[in-house]
């Protein structure tokens, strides 16, 4: 198997923990690949060229959530399986997850613009989203409902938060937010977020 990746991409990172958690890793050679690029190498396996892509054998496999159901599908490791059916709750949470990692994800794309082509506005309202999600996110970790490693929820929310503190872009979040820092830095530790973390 093969996993088209950049170190830049959140999406990309989820995939390659997932690898990681599974037990696959010596299994799958991991290439790097850069969106919107002609020269990007995943383009000969994918129309659509972004990263994260999972080759294996003559099929392709695209869409984050997807690569991950692969992976743990032909995991070795018993950990990494997932419950068939999710909760209407464990559902809602893991779209409040996805918006939180889409809007820091758009917030990082619109910063490595030229100064003079940012978006004040979208900006903005990327600060704002992460306002009203890191509050549900620490209301979430007080009660006890974050879900920890495996879970794609899990990998998703710490790939953000791992972004999000990378490129700074809210220096304040761990004294405003504890109990969703001390959920973070309890799967920051694991082998799998110390392989993938930006650079």
């Amino acid at each position: 198997m093969k996993l088209f990746y950049s170190p830049g991409s959140p999406y990309a990172r989820i995939a390659r923990i997932a690898l990681r958690e599974s037990g696959l890793a010596g299994e799958v050679s991991e290439i790097l690949a850069a969106n919107r690029r002609p020269d990007n190498p995943a383009l000969e396996f994918s129309a659509v060229g972004r990263v994260p892509t999972l080759i294996d054998g003559d099929f392709t496999i695209t869409e984050t959530r997807h690569v991950f159901d692969y992976l743990a599908s032909k995991c070795i490791s018993a950990a990494m399986r997932q419950p068939e059916h999710l909760s209407w709750r464990e559902i809602g949470q893991e779209g409040q997850i996805l918006g939180f990692l889409e809007g820091i994800s758009s917030w990082v794309r619109e910063n490595r613009g030229e100064p003079q082509a940012r978006s004040d506005f979208l900006i903005g309202v990327e600060v704002e989203r992460s306002n009203r999600c890191l509050a549900y996110l620490e209301n979430e970790a007080g009660e006890k409902r974050l879900p920890d490693f495996p879970m794609y929820r899990s990998l998703a929310l710490a790939a953000a938060l791992g972004l999000m503190e990378f490129q700074q872009l809210r220096p304040d979040w761990r004294t405003i937010h504890p109990r969703l820092t001390a959920w973070y830095d309890h799967q920051a530790i694991r082998t799998s977020m110390k392989d993938t973390a930006p650079a």
